[in-house]
């Protein structure tokens, strides 16, 4: 599912006109209709429609004629100067007219008028402002709105919610509250912004008749990661294959008292398929997971030799869970870094010994995936956690151009980007929120990593697939713990490949 700003959705309907000669009235129509299905107008009778004087207020007026049409009951309110309407809006308008379906103009007198139609209705659709509103909300707008809020009893947002920067998120001054936001082509970008979540509702992307191929040309090269993408890119075990298919992949994990986080990344990764498994560790944390590991093997990070020759022949390497921010974790880090060919996946403690050090991401470009949260993404990049959070594609990306990387960046809708291509995870819930979650991620990206996906794909994937464990099983459970997720790989792989 693609992902749209402001600007992209303005570019895209000037394309559609221009070059291609699809009128804009057309692109209105079928946006009417496809808004009309979502409108459940099995389960509702009265209908309020809030439109403003632009071509969202137009699939507004165009709602109302296919609602009228019907059978339902339906009053039309329009905040705006008419004689500022869109030619489009004009269309819609004089088709109301010639239907005899009486229009409201919005002013001061008739607002208690307006709140009471509010609330008899079932719903609002609000087509106010599309997603070009850029200005701060104020006057007759802003008192509408607030009506709207205050006497609802459900409202639909028609594209966006109307008092939302649909590139950033901003709040203008005041927004809709939607129950519903139909949206058009796009995912809008300031949908992600985590303020905002509690104004969008249950967001649907509609399809709106613009071919494929024109989406494909003026693409922000921005996605909502999809089911369809992850199992696309899972590969199928049949009869001839063979374990060295699947990938050697060492994990670099665990100190004195966090032989836990060395036990799930590595676990996780044989639950994905692995071919061979190895964790290198100290000599104690080996002590006590040789004699709990039954799949995969054990090598004493001392062992200078053998670990040389190991990470030299490794498909992917995972690094960082429970090693502690240390110099001697850094000092571990740039010898994989040094001694290895093939992507390495870093997380945790790896990250955290190199906020003053970043210049050895530098010298190995187009290798490395890190995988932070909110507070390591600071510590490297200096910004604030509040910033990241409000801008978190921005920053993502910002660093994956800089040091040519792979950047998960971790949390509520988890965003994975090589500076280029970015995908939004959609999978996941506050269930997940406890120890050991993150070690799990690191030791499935990298078991994808070692089976050949690139390292972009095996982000995305890993992610979905970690979050999609999460979110069934909180189904049942209160708290959705690391153990239960690794548990429940084999069986999702499974049902990916079908």
């Amino acid at each position: 599912m693609r992902i749209g700003t402001s600007n992209s959705t303005k570019i895209l309907d000037s394309a559609c006109v221009n070059e291609y000669k699809i009128p804009l009235i057309v692109m209105m129509e079928n946006a009417v209709l496809s808004a009309f299905k979502h409108m459940d107008i099995e389960n509702n009778q009265r209908y309020v429609i809030v439109s403003g004087v632009g071509n969202n207020g137009g699939d507004g007026l165009g709602l109302a004629r296919q609602l009228t049409a019907h059978g339902k009951e339906v009053e039309v309110f329009i905040v705006g100067k008419i004689e500022k309407m869109s030619e489009c809006s004009k269309i819609n308008y004089n088709i109301l007219k010639a239907m005899n379906i009486s229009t409201n103009i919005v002013d001061e007198e008739n607002l208690e008028y307006l709140k009471c139609s509010v609330k008899k209705s079932d719903i609002v659709v609000d087509c106010i402002f599309g997603t070009g509103l850029e200005r701060e909300i104020k006057g007759i707008f802003y008192n509408v709105i607030d009506i709207i809020n205050q006497n609802k009893n459900k409202t639909y947002s028609i594209d966006i919610p109307s008092g939302i920067n649909a590139t950033n998120g901003d709040v203008l001054g005041i927004c809709i509250d939607a129950d519903k936001t139909i949206s058009f082509e796009f995912y809008k970008r300031g949908f992600l912004k985590y303020d905002v979540k509690q104004y969008i509702g249950d967001v649907i992307v509609e399809h709106i008749g613009i071919p494929e191929y024109i989406l494909e040309k003026y693409d922000d090269k921005e996605y909502i990661t999809t089911l369809d993408l992850v199992k696309n890119n899972i590969k199928e075990k049949n009869k001839f294959s063979f374990k060295s298919d699947f990938g050697k992949v060492a994990l670099f994990a665990g100190s004195r008292g966090f032989t836990g986080a060395a036990y799930i990344s590595t676990q996780s990764a044989v639950k994905c398929g692995s071919g061979l498994t190895t964790l290198v560790c100290e000599k104690y944390v080996q002590d006590i997971l040789s004699t709990k590991f039954c799949e995969a093997m054990t090598l004493d990070i001392q062992n200078k030799e053998k670990v040389k020759k190991l990470i030299s022949g490794c498909d992917a390497i995972g690094f960082g869970c429970g090693m502690g921010d240390t110099e001697d974790t850094y000092t571990k880090l740039k010898y994989v870094l040094e001694n290895s060919k093939c992507p390495v996946v870093i997380d945790a403690d790896g990250l955290n010994c190199l906020k003053n050090k970043k210049d050895l991401l530098e010298k190995h470009p187009n290798r490395i995936i890190i995988t932070p949260h909110l507070g390591e993404m600071a510590r490297l990049t200096g910004y604030s956690i509040s910033h990241i959070r409000d801008n978190k594609v921005d920053v993502a990306k910002e660093f994956a151009q800089k040091y040519k990387m792979i950047v998960l960046l971790k949390g509520y809708e988890t965003v994975i980007t090589d500076g280029n291509y970015t995908y939004i995870n959609p999978t996941g819930n506050s269930s997940m929120a406890n120890g050991g979650m993150g070690d799990t991620l690191l030791g499935i990206i990298t078991s994808f990593a070692g089976q050949g996906m690139t390292n972009l794909i095996s982000a995305v994937c890993g992610a979905y697939i970690h979050g999609y464990i999460g979110e069934n099983l909180s189904k049942n459970l209160y708290t959705v713990n690391a153990s239960d997720v690794i548990a429940q790989i084999p069986f999702v792989m499974k049902e990916f490949v079908k």
